[in-house]
């Protein structure tokens, strides 16, 4: 195989230790030619669902390279190491628990599997709680020399393999039942909702909607960009992967709603209003209604 110039490595080791950096260094030792993209360290401790769409919503955007996802609640269990080949020709190293599998869709579907079960690949005397460092890496980084994916160990059937099974949203009539899928850095909290999701219950651009979240009731427009509302206030709108969001401008939409991962949401139409092109959004924005929600 000619290899790969390039790993990504996304976990949950966070930054406040030097789990990363050491896993950056095995692989430097093994692989000095390869470079190393970090494309995520702050994925929420051992949520592998949080870790399986981030990888996802990245792949589009990286190199055909080996993907290091480890996000590994079942390290040290008799869960399976695995290394999986795509349709694209990137190949995914990390536990058998899902935490890759939305990014084999991205990137064409798994074609071909094995377990990394090959303790030659791996480091002398490996760690129970410290996989990253011990088989993925190395494995990884042997992977990017060129090393054949029959190396790693046994071929097992892709049909065997975990994976991560999403919730999707519902249209019923006028509104439509999501979740927060994850927060981001600055607060926004993006859904499991599309803006075709919001079309097919009468939703448009400009319209102004009730959203109901975390005991909260409020009417909000559904905007371009959350920098068409007033400072603090708060919009629906797309974000930067066609996902409906829901935005504070200049502030931060998960404190001001107390809303985090997984909280249902419901986006209902509302007598159309529709904002006239001669007004901001911004002076169209309610404040916050009372809660109608027990």
């Amino acid at each position: 195989m000619p290899g790969f110039g390039w790993i990504t490595f996304l976990s949950d080791y966070g930054l406040d230790d030097a789990f990363v950096g050491i896993c950056h260094g095995v692989v430097a030792r093994i692989a000095p030619a390869v470079r190393v993209i970090d494309v995520c360290h702050e994925v929420a401790p051992q949520d592998v669902e949080h870790g399986a769409t981030t990888l996802a919503s990245a792949v589009e955007y990286l190199p055909e390279a080996v993907h290091l996802a480890v996000v590994d609640p079942g390290v040290g269990t008799k869960r399976r190491g695995i290394a999986v080949l795509t349709a694209q020709g990137s190949i995914t190293v990390g536990p058998d628990n899902g935490v890759a599998s939305l990014a084999w869709t991205e990137l064409g579907g798994a074609v071909k599997a094995h377990c990394v079960d090959n303790d030659s690949l791996w480091l002398p005397n490996p760690s129970k709680t410290f996989h990253g460092r011990d088989l993925f890496a190395p494995v990884a980084a042997h992977l990017a020399n060129g090393a054949p994916l029959s190396d790693v160990g046994e071929e097992i059937d892709v049909e065997s393999l975990e994976v991560v099974r999403l919730r999707t949203p519902e249209v019923d009539d006028d509104h439509v039942h999501g979740e927060v899928r994850s927060v981001d850095h600055f607060g926004n909290l993006s859904l499991n909702v599309h803006r075709s999701d919001l079309e097919a219950a009468g939703m448009n651009l400009g319209d102004i909607v009730e959203l109901r979240l975390h005991g909260r009731t409020l009417e909000v427009p559904f905007a371009l960009t959350f920098g068409e509302v007033s400072p603090g206030r708060t919009a629906v709108c797309e974000d930067s992967y066609r996902r409906i969001t829901i935005a504070v401008n200049l502030g931060h939409a998960a404190k001001t709603l107390r809303a985090g991962r997984g909280d249902p949401v419901v986006i209902s139409r509302l007598a159309r209003r529709a904002v006239l092109p001669a007004e901001p959004i911004g002076l169209l924005d309610p404040p916050p209604r009372p809660s109608t929600m027990s």
